[in-house]
């Protein structure tokens, strides 16, 4: 722990003192980042989607999609763009940090020569160990340095929420993001290693982090987590520190609570970008010392041409808190007070009850939910049952496929999930039941390939026995059946579910049902012009409620109705603008 704490200190120092050197570092980055990686990126996809002739990707045509030539070409060159960005970005930290720990001198020149030598390995075989260490990083890189290009990089919430509905499923999960991130680990001084040593490959990098982590990995870890615990408990008391006075100026001067935030929330900004570039300063530093045992050196003195005048630089911070300020007061100002999102229960209300059932559309209604989705299947005897797999097995524990079975037979099947029991219901049981509890539903048509011809004028035929055509929605993955379903029945609100889309949505449709991976400001945007209705699943965190019932999305998809709709209570004309500063710096970091 005492070379730990020795190690931290001549990090701080080393930034401190060499603290110009990283102004322009960061501040270079952070322009080739926003005007040239991420403008690269939106432009290469419009390329390859009017090549292809793709209006936009989902996940009924992206086999297809990757499959064209011209899209491979594009891909493998945005992986080393991606690659060469984030090379380039740490290599550079890293090689300040080894000059800097040694007492060195260095110019920036020198330094993009050095790294401008090792390119040659991203275009043989061993760049596919860089991938893989990558992506083994990518968690930590992600939570740890989230202004760099990891950060909007995740596993959609969907797959990760499907695995986990089963008990060896969790298991299986545990397991191997456990060896994942003990892999990770063992690897994570491959990058610094390769970047400072002139003369190694990728692979002999790998191999050298792999040994020296094995005696130090809990040294490593320690100083990792020391890192982490010390950023975030600056960040907490600069933020509370910070917000005092707008706490104070909302209760004794309303007026002027406006400007107060703005002026607030624009400081915040510049003082996180300022500690995640930070952050990233002493992660290099910490990773250079471990890797090659620094010794403590004494004060180091910057040199002469180190000592150059703050104005401009203050001038230049100046202008841009000025500038975010005026924007985040016209953004706090237009905000919307009391958004109309619709909170829609995902399979009913899980907790407590078994998805999809009678008692779960039942405390949904009770939960407060405006809409209940529900999952229905045809049966081998041509009616809609309610229920979300194509077999028993997940719920039910024994075999049996969903269209192979007469409605009959599946009512007397019990179900369990989560230490709860109950019986598989008909659409007709869940149509009464929401009638006389006054609450609508968002049916979902499961479509497993043996539905009769007439499957939708059933549907239809359905609905209109219990009139509601009007009030109810229907949508399913099957873009093309509910194509058909709004021609037959225009009044009827229809839609299409997409669990993967890139590019521009153009349906004939009411509303899209997408992940929320996948939902940007521009498809927001867009969808409000058709107009067509955004329904977003499945948000079963705060945050991410939180942030589609404040950009008023047409619904949001929940297991947690009730939190959302205190949520969306929350977001009321009476809240406080301290609030809305949090959730703003909670969205954006």
């Amino acid at each position: 722990m005492h070379k730990a704490g020795q190690v931290m200190r001549q990090a701080v120092h080393n930034i401190y003192v060499y603290r110009l050197d990283y102004v322009q570092v960061f501040a270079l980055i952070r322009i080739f980042q926003f005007l040239l990686m991420i403008p690269v990126t939106s432009i290469v996809l419009k390329l390859m989607l009017r090549v292809t002739g793709f209006t936009h990707i989902t996940e009924q045509n992206w086999q297809s999609f990757v499959a064209h030539p011209f899209v491979i070409m594009m891909i493998c060159l945005l992986i080393l763009l991606f690659l060469l960005f984030v090379y380039y970005e740490m290599g550079f930290l890293f090689l300040m940090a080894f000059h800097q720990q040694r007492g060195m001198r260095y110019r920036f020149l020198p330094l993009w020569q050095q790294l401008n030598r090792k390119v040659v390995y991203f275009f043989s075989i061993q760049v596919l160990f860089l991938i893989v260490y990558l992506a083994l990083l990518m968690p930590l890189a992600s939570f740890m340095l989230p202004l760099t290009l990891t950060q909007s990089i995740s596993l959609p919430h969907f797959l990760t929420e499907e695995i986990m509905n089963s008990r060896a499923g969790r298991l299986a999960y545990a397991t191997v993001a456990s060896i994942l991130v003990m892999i990770g680990i063992r690897s994570i001084l491959t990058l610094p290693i390769f970047t400072i040593q002139p003369n190694i490959s990728i692979l002999r990098s790998f191999k050298q982090s792999w040994r020296f982590s094995k005696r130090g990995l809990f040294e490593l870890v320690v100083l990792l987590a020391m890192l982490l615990t010390g950023h975030l408990l600056m960040m907490l008391g600069i933020t509370v520190i910070s917000t005092f006075p707008l706490y104070l100026m909302e209760r004794l001067m309303p007026s002027a609570a406006l400007v107060t935030a703005g002026l607030t929330l624009a400081f915040l900004e510049m003082v996180f970008v300022v500690l995640f570039s930070l952050l990233q300063a002493m992660f290099s530093q910490v990773m250079v010392a471990i890797t090659y045992n620094t010794p403590v050196l004494g004060r180091v003195k910057a040199s002469k041409h180190r000592k150059r005048r703050y104005k401009p630089l203050l001038l230049i911070g100046f202008i841009v808190f000025i500038v975010l300020s005026m924007m985040n007061i016209n953004s706090l100002e237009k905000s919307v007070y009391a958004p109309d999102t619709k909170i829609i229960a995902h399979r009913g209300y899980v907790a407590g009850n078994v998805e999809n059932t009678i008692s779960g559309l039942v405390s949904a209604a009770n939960a407060g939910a405006d809409l209940i989705e529900i999952d229905i299947q045809q049966t081998v005897d041509g009616e809609f049952v309610v229920f979300h797999d194509r077999t028993l097995r997940r719920l039910a524990g024994k075999n049996g496929m969903i269209a192979n079975m007469t409605l009959s037979e599946l009512k007397t099947v019990t179900i369990h999930q989560n230490g709860f029991s109950d019986k598989i219901a008909s659409l007709d049981d869940c149509i009464e039941i929401a009638k006389a509890l006054d609450v609508a539903l968002l049916i979902e048509l499961k479509v497993h390939g043996k539905e009769t011809e007439d499957v939708l004028p059933k549907l239809v035929e359905k609905l209109r026995k219990y009139k509601v055509l009007d009030s109810y929605y229907v949508q399913s993955a099957d873009g093309q059946k509910m194509t058909q379903l709004k021609k037959l029945v225009p009044n009827l609100r229809v839609g299409i579910v997409y669990a993967l889309n890139i590019g521009p949505l153009d349906e004939n449709v009411d509303f899209i049902a997408l992940e929320e991976s996948w939902v940007t400001e521009q498809l927001i945007e867009e969808l409000k012009q058709h107009p067509t209705d955004l329904f977003v699943w499945t948000l079963n965190d705060d945050r991410s409620l939180q942030t589609f019932i404040e950009k008023n999305v047409s619904g949001v998809i929940t297991d947690h109705p009730d939190v959302a709709r205190e949520l969306r209570t929350k977001q009321s004309e009476h809240q406080y603008f301290l609030q809305r500063v949090l959730n703003r710096l909670r969205f954006i970091f």
